[in-house]
């Protein structure tokens, strides 16, 4: 990684745990949408016992062993399972409520989503599948264009065999034919350049960029705002 990708950049894993994880303005009350539910961050990643999650992990044809590559080939076909399901959509577009957040089986029943909705489906998936918690992230942060507009967004990553941290982008039309290393992708000449602020998985949430985030419900509410040329 160059000097400059070090010194605004710590570990995709996570540098800091933060404490303040609960999120108070992406759930509502059905029926009485005014109504805010206080919701843990890491509540929208679904356990692996999950009905719907479990379904759909039995239609795939996943490795039945655990050679090598085994983990790699689950993680591909999970990734082009929410490619070719999940339709990207905006939340203004689907909900009509600014940012309003789905959990997995909201995504699946609805076979739709924006960024975070396909992120936190595709989590849960990759878990369900077999692949260890160790070895799977849900970053939020930003995505800085050709054009330098710098947009919030929301992804996961995955551990490969090899040790790497890759970018499965939720959002594709196409599955890519290579992994998307995301050291690559931190890097200034990287178009798209991503950004991550903080990462989670079931058990924690943690810092990973250079930003001082204490608050993780601060942070989201300012996430997607971001927009600058810088």
């Amino acid at each position: 990684m160059d000097k400059d990708t070090k010194e605004k950049f710590s570990d995709w894993e996570g540098a800091r745990i933060l404490r303040q994880t609960a999120i108070k303005s992406k759930r509502r009350v059905i029926g009485n949408e005014d109504v805010l539910i206080p919701t843990d961050l890491r509540e929208w990643i679904t356990p692996s016992d999950s009905h719907e999650i479990k379904e759909v992990i039995a239609s795939l044809d996943l490795p039945a062993d655990k050679s090598l590559g085994t983990f790699d080939k689950e993680a591909r076909l999970v990734w082009q399972y929410v490619i070719e399901h999940v339709k990207y959509c905006s939340d203004k577009e689907a909900q009509r409520k600014q940012d309003f957040w789905q959990f997995p089986a909201e995504t699946l029943a609805l076979g739709e989503g924006d960024c975070e909705d396909c992120a936190f489906l595709l989590a849960s998936l990759l878990l369900a599948s077999g692949i260890s918690s160790f070895c799977v992230r849900v970053i939020f942060g930003r995505v800085i264009e050709k054009d330098g507009l710098s947009l919030g967004h929301c992804w996961p990553i995955y551990k490969d065999e090899k040790g790497n941290w890759c970018v499965l982008e939720s959002t594709l039309e196409s599955l890519p034919d290579r992994w998307p290393l995301a050291n690559d992708l931190v890097k200034p000449n990287s178009v798209p350049r991503y950004l991550p602020d903080i990462c989670l998985n079931r058990h924690h949430v943690w810092t990973v960029g250079p930003r001082r985030i204490r608050n993780v419900n601060t942070y989201i509410s300012s996430w997607k705002r971001y927009s600058s040329t810088k």
